[in-house]
């Protein structure tokens, strides 16, 4: 239950390729790398910051916390998005950026690229 949970609240993994290296024998075999687009501090750090021991627990690794703010948390999210979708670098963060351009109101040609690439 709570491994559902960790995944269904904190982690939008852009790529499959999360779920196939999760499933890989050995992974993690190296720290992972957690983005937080967001500033450091804020309620979404804060919230990602005390639920990390869980996920750590639940992968058998370590997560290295980076915050990468700025753009409504684009310049995190394309950050992950330009990684190599191998397992090690997950987006840790609020859904409400990735839910903009479906929700109509907000219609900014930078986010609709990033949501196209989810």
């Amino acid at each position: 239950m709570l491994k559902k949970l960790l995944v269904g609240l904190t982690f939008a993994a852009g790529t499959a390729g999360f779920a196939l290296a999760a499933h890989a024998a050995g992974y993690p075999e190296r720290p992972i790398q957690a983005v937080i687009p967001w500033g450091a501090g804020g309620a979404t750090d804060n919230v990602m910051r005390s639920l990390s021991p869980y996920a750590e627990k639940e992968l058998g690794g370590k997560l290295i916390l980076s915050n990468r703010p700025g753009g409504t948390a684009v310049i995190g999210t394309t950050y992950v998005l330009g990684q190599q979708p191998n397992g090690y670098t997950l987006l840790l963060g609020a859904e409400n950026p990735q839910l903009y351009p479906v929700l109509g109101p907000f219609n900014y040609p930078y986010l609709r690229a990033v949501h196209m690439s989810l």
